[in-house]
């Protein structure tokens, strides 16, 4: 199949973020060889020196619930008592009924410091915007959470990261709701953000 233009601008254009509240609830991903078909598509991203620092994480099944009930944990231990708000721990259980799995990306640091740490976050992040490109032939929508608590010690801690290692997001991922419509997106225009030097 040739790739044109117009085939690669429709699939980046298309790539869309859909949060949880519209996956269909009654639908769950069952078969765990799709998220290893998503990622085996995302793992083909540029790195420097072919150092492939992305690493996963899947909470799958039961390990959807693990997730979001260490998010709640985690949420309540470094929320000043002034900001919790018991609406948003509520909300991890209900993100627990809606998501099919739960994909915690992060950047695994050579230790041998053979590029910099930028490098390895920008190669990781190629990845996460791979799964998002592979999500719509298998019929899922997902988004990319962070936050606070993404970036925490407890976090490190609850994925058995190294001290140099970098949690980049958790890719939530579910069916979408039928007849699912999604605002209208803009984008700035290249040449508004481009300076051209041609002498």
């Amino acid at each position: 199949m040739e790739i044109t233009k117009e085939i690669i601008s429709e699939i980046i254009k298309d790539r869309r973020t859909v949060y949880p509240v519209n996956f269909n609830p009654d639908k769950k991903i069952t078969d765990i060889n799709v998220i290893k078909d998503i990622l085996d598509i995302a793992v083909w991203a540029p790195t420097h020196k072919h150092t492939q620092p992305w690493n996963f994480k899947v909470f799958f099944g039961k390990g959807v619930d693990t997730f979001f009930k260490k998010q709640q944990e985690i949420y309540k231990e470094i929320t000043p008592p002034e900001k919790y708000s018991d609406r948003k721990f509520l909300k991890y259980e209900e993100k627990a009924k809606q998501v099919s799995a739960i994909i915690a990306v992060w950047m695994k640091r050579d230790l041998n410091d053979k590029i910099p740490e930028i490098e390895e976050i920008v190669a990781t992040g190629c990845v996460i915007e791979n799964i998002y490109l592979s999500l719509k032939p298998f019929g899922l929508a997902g988004y990319l959470s962070t936050g606070n608590i993404c970036y925490t010690q407890q976090t490190k801690d609850f994925l058995e990261l190294g001290e140099y290692d970098k949690c980049l997001g958790f890719f939530q991922i579910g069916y979408p709701k039928d007849n699912l419509l999604l605002p209208e997106r803009a984008r700035i225009p290249a040449e508004d953000k481009t300076e051209w030097v041609l002498d």
